[in-house]
């Protein structure tokens, strides 16, 4: 039989070894950063832009920070046909108090401590435009693909993610007269890999 003295010691020292085999992971973890699309896009023309608001969970599971620098996103349409959309700036969803959205503060590299998470919403536009002025990005009916992508502090993609989202008919004529009509920035919002709602 083992001496209780004895006993103690060896639990002693094997729970020693064990929180230093643990306490030297966690010190060694890299940062494990995941990037998800909430669920919807909204997208609106302001002029001859095309904008898109993306409400985003950013995660790291990792116990070493981390830093996102940027955003990017590939719309495809239907026909096949892509656009690129750059990060502008924050945003802010006030649709709950009845109110619309609105432009925060300006795009900056965001930095995501260990073990967090959290929640943000982006705008991202495409500026060019038709020898008539309009938005280049003109919508057919159909199913879209959204490719998304962010970059580490030096500007390496890290993620290439995919969403799809529909748009009908009627939701194509709302969008084709939006185009072409600058007082109109009514936002409509797709929900992803479903239908559609006006705002």
């Amino acid at each position: 039989m083992i001496d209780s003295t004895i006993l103690a010691g060896l639990l002693g020292v094997g729970g020693s070894i064990a929180g230093t085999i643990l306490g030297y992971k966690l010190n060694n973890s890299k940062a494990d950063v995941n990037v998800y699309i909430d669920n919807r896009v909204v997208v609106y023309y302001l002029k001859k832009e095309f904008c898109m608001y993306l409400p985003l969970t950013i995660t790291n599971e990792g116990s070493k920070s981390s830093t996102i620098s940027d955003f990017r996103v590939t719309l495809v349409s239907p026909t096949n046909q892509e656009w690129t959309l750059y990060w502008l700036c924050f945003a802010e969803d006030n649709t709950f108090k009845g109110e619309s959205w609105s432009d925060d503060k300006r795009a900056s590299p965001i930095l995501i401590h260990g073990n967090s998470g959290n929640q943000y919403h982006v705008k991202l536009i495409e500026t060019t435009a038709t020898s008539q002025g309009l938005s280049s990005v003109l919508l057919p009916a159909g199913e879209y693909k959204i490719k998304l992508e962010y970059f580490d502090r030096n500007r390496k993609p890290v993620s290439n993610q995919e969403y799809k989202f529909k748009i009908d008919t009627e939701f194509q004529q709302i969008l084709a007269e939006r185009r072409e009509d600058f007082d109109n920035l009514g936002t409509v919002i797709f929900n992803l890999t479903q239908g559609a709602e006006k705002a």
